[in-house]
């Protein structure tokens, strides 16, 4: 933008010595002035920036000056533009006005209201450019703040992930024997979530719990957790701690703190016969209740030191005789339509991307560590 201390005027009329007329009274106090005797000639000098108002007569051969007007608002020229008629009608002032012309004077003009005239629509054009100009600004500061913002995401997500690596890799360390367990449970849950529809808002949360939800046994002693054969009681009785032992370290990191809950409840049953709070039906969190069918489907279908895999059918089975009992029946009534081919494909897809992602990471530390990474 052009800032004048004063405007640029630019006189267009058919007659030169209204020209003269009007240019010699407007020298007088301006010193940019210039001249055009059509609607043609004026447009190009309008176009190139040169002008801040047009003195512009109404009724001449060609263009009009109401047409030149209309070309200048379609156009969106930065100028304005006061319109003058020796024999002026109504529906010319009408259509001027319209068109935002910023005034309409008749012929002959005196020259104190010619000045008044154009230091108005001056002023009114700087307000209008001043005000495109901040808008402009905002504009860009906006799309500054959006770029700052989204970079300040992408690093607070690639935070997010190394902080769920880390927590994994430490379960990992203690407990061996699971492999991808965790990585797993997250797809399955994953894509019973997506057939009940769960809230798209609260998916991330899930995940994180899926993948997060053994978490508590590292506050388990390795004497109970890595026991090759059964517990006793008392053993069970400590296990039975690693959900409330996760739900207190997800609190204490705000971006987990909404899986927390999920956690706490994963091993409740919809009897109410679970724990930690024995929690029964709607009670239970719908996260929790969609991560019991995944978390018993990985358990029953991969082998341990102490078993082999009892296989599909005997998930089925299992789910059928826990419909109300241990699991949501409406959720396991969806679980038993999903075709064995699916779960399989869902497990293997997750154990290519285990092994493929499997690389050592701690070379300060006395033993090396898995770290594990699942792409989506």
């Amino acid at each position: 933008m052009v800032t004048n201390a004063q405007p640029r005027v630019l006189v267009v009329d058919d007659e030169p010595q209204m020209r003269k007329v009007l240019a010699d009274a407007l020298q007088s106090k301006l010193s940019q002035v210039s001249t055009a005797d059509c609607a043609e000639s004026a447009a190009g000098l309008i176009r190139k920036g040169d002008v801040d108002v047009v003195l512009l007569d109404v009724y001449m051969p060609g263009a009009s000056g109401l047409e030149l007007l209309d070309q200048a608002n379609r156009g969106k020229w930065d100028a304005a533009f006061i319109l003058i008629s020796g024999t002026p009608v109504m529906d010319g002032v009408i259509s001027a006005m319209r068109l935002h012309a910023a005034d309409f004077l008749t012929k002959p003009v005196r020259a104190q209201a010619l000045h008044d005239s154009i230091n108005k629509a001056y002023e009114s054009l700087m307000r209008t450019r001043e005000s495109r100009i901040y808008q402009i600004g905002l504009e860009t500061t906006l799309q500054e703040r959006s770029r700052e913002l989204q970079q300040a995401l992408v690093l607070m997500e690639s935070n997010y992930s190394e902080t769920l690596m880390s927590l994994t890799t430490a379960l990992d360390a203690r407990e061996h024997a699971t492999c991808a367990h965790s990585y797993r449970v997250r797809a399955y849950t994953s894509y019973m979530a997506e057939l009940l529809h769960y809230p798209v808002e609260d998916l991330r949360n899930l995940h994180n719990a899926a993948l997060l939800h053994d978490i508590g046994k590292i506050g388990i002693p390795d004497s109970i957790l890595l026991k090759p054969g059964k517990l006793s009681a008392e053993e069970t009785e400590v296990m039975k701690q690693h959900p409330v032992i996760g739900e207190e370290m997800l609190n204490n990191i705000p971006f987990l703190r909404p899986s927390a809950s999920i956690i706490r409840h994963h091993h409740e049953r919809f009897d109410g016969r679970g724990y930690p709070d024995n929690l029964a039906g709607e009670e239970i969190p719908l996260g929790a209740r969609i991560f019991a069918l995944a978390d018993t489907l990985d358990a029953m279908t991969s082998s341990r030191c102490y078993r082999e895999s009892p296989g599909f059918e005997a998930v089925r089975s299992e789910v059928s005789r826990g419909m109300g009992t241990q699991f949501d029946p409406e959720i396991a009534r969806v679980f038993l339509e999903v075709p064995e081919r699916a779960w399989k494909g869902i497990r293997e897809g997750v154990e290519l991307a285990y092994e493929s992602n499997l690389w050592s990471t701690s070379r300060q530390a006395e033993s090396l560590r898995a770290k594990l990474q699942l792409m989506h």
